[in-house]
């Protein structure tokens, strides 16, 4: 689980373009499957979770925005 502070951080640092993806990508359902770009990078940078195992134990996805990320988001961006 990925604490408030770092989540804020994280947000802060994002440029309000970067800032309009997230909130697009966070009203997707899950699995939030991403490209491997600046929005991305920022994250892994940030050391936020980006993947999740499934059964094979290998990522859904390269990186995909987890459901914690993503209610953060929704939150920051309606506020």
């Amino acid at each position: 689980m990925t604490d408030e502070q770092t989540l804020r951080a994280w947000w802060d640092s994002l440029s309000a373009e970067q800032r309009a993806r997230a909130a697009v990508i966070a009203a997707r359902p899950a699995p939030r499957g991403m490209a491997v770009d600046d929005l991305s990078a920022s994250m892994i940078v940030a050391g936020l979770p980006t993947s999740r195992p499934v059964w094979t134990g290998q990522p859904e996805h390269l990186v995909e925005m987890l459901d914690e990320v993503a209610a953060f988001v929704a939150r920051a961006s309606a506020g």
